[in-house]
């Protein structure tokens, strides 16, 4: 059942019929994800001008994946109940309309209609596959770190692991997972709310570093324990970035969203002393990173700022 909370209006869903439908002839196949719906509604709300009440509705905030809408996955969800929409779980769970109830508009139109129905069809016109859409909401992120980590870094560190565990040869060699961690470190961002998640990342670029350069890569129980963790450093991040980076709509929740991330970086950290020792033991006497690498993850207690509150979140919004 969609929580009440999160209920959106009839304006939402026609919006989301209209998106599985242009998105459907687009790509010729009706089965849409709903990864797609969700970004190029986000896309469409960039593009709607102010004073368009449908631009206010679709509620974002940014978080793992980029930018998700509580509002957009609730009237999906009500949509499937009403049954517009089709649920399909085949390759993936997937929504396709209905032949009988989801062709037609479900509201009458004015003005911002039109104007929100024209722009949905621009962005799926012009849209070409999930991946450049979601390169191009990267751009759009709150710091750059969403794309130097999560989709260059991950990306390329899944690949090399997925190799080694399953001993077939990979595009992705050391060397790439070295410079784009390097990347990763000089990129992350230098602000206060992020300072304590910032040096658990140090830890774990630490921790990587010794699994590149030393034979502790033979043991694949270390390269689980990195593969873990780099989703983990992933996960609480987002959760770090969702206390700042929302709509108004969801402000009552920050409170709640901040406690959720202390305890996250809590938890993190404790995983990261547990595990760290084996890796530490390993680094190469011999082993050293570019000055500006050096300082930024031996020594992080140079970058010690004072971390964010619920009051000065509150300022930051406004």
């Amino acid at each position: 059942m969609v929580s009440s909370t999160y209920a959106p209006d009839d304006a939402i869903q026609e919006m989301i019929r209209i998106t599985v439908q242009r998105l459907s002839a687009k790509q010729r196949q009706p089965n849409i994800a709903k990864k797609k719906i969700l970004k190029v509604l986000f896309k469409v709300k960039q593009q709607l001008p102010y004073g368009n009440y449908i631009k206010g509705r679709l509620a974002y905030y940014w978080y793992k994946d980029g930018p998700y809408s509580e509002i957009v996955d609730a009237g999906i969800s009500q949509l499937v109940l009403d049954g517009n929409l089709k649920k399909t779980t085949v390759r993936g769970t997937t929504y396709e309309l209905d032949a009988q109830k989801g062709l037609a508009p479900m509201i009458t139109y004015d003005d911002d209609m039109n104007e929100a129905r024209n722009v949905i069809g621009r962005m799926t016109e012009s849209f070409v596959n999930i991946h450049d859409t979601i390169q191009d909401i990267y751009d759009e992120a709150p710091y750059e770190w969403y794309g130097v980590y999560n989709y260059t870094f991950r990306n390329k560190f899944e690949t090399y692991c997925d190799s080694i565990i399953n001993g077939h040869a990979s595009s992705v060699d050391n060397n790439d997972i070295q410079d784009a961690l390097d990347d990763a470190v000089l990129k992350y961002p230098p602000l206060p709310e992020f300072i304590e998640h910032r040096q658990i990342f140090m830890d774990f670029a630490k921790m990587l570093n010794a699994f590149l350069q030393s034979d502790i890569r033979a043991n694949k129980d270390h390269l689980d324990t990195l593969q873990q963790l780099s989703a983990d450093i992933w996960d609480v991040f987002a959760h770090g970035v969702r206390v700042k980076n929302h709509d108004d709509y969801y402000s009552g929740r920050v409170e709640s969203w901040l406690e959720m991330y202390k305890q996250k970086i809590y938890d993190l950290n404790a995983e990261i002393l547990e595990k760290i020792p084996p890796f530490e033991a390993a680094i190469p006497d011999n082993m050293r990173f570019s000055p500006e690498i050096e300082d930024m993850v031996l020594h992080p207690e140079k970058y010690d700022f004072t971390p964010l509150q619920v009051d000065a979140v509150a300022e930051l919004d406004s």
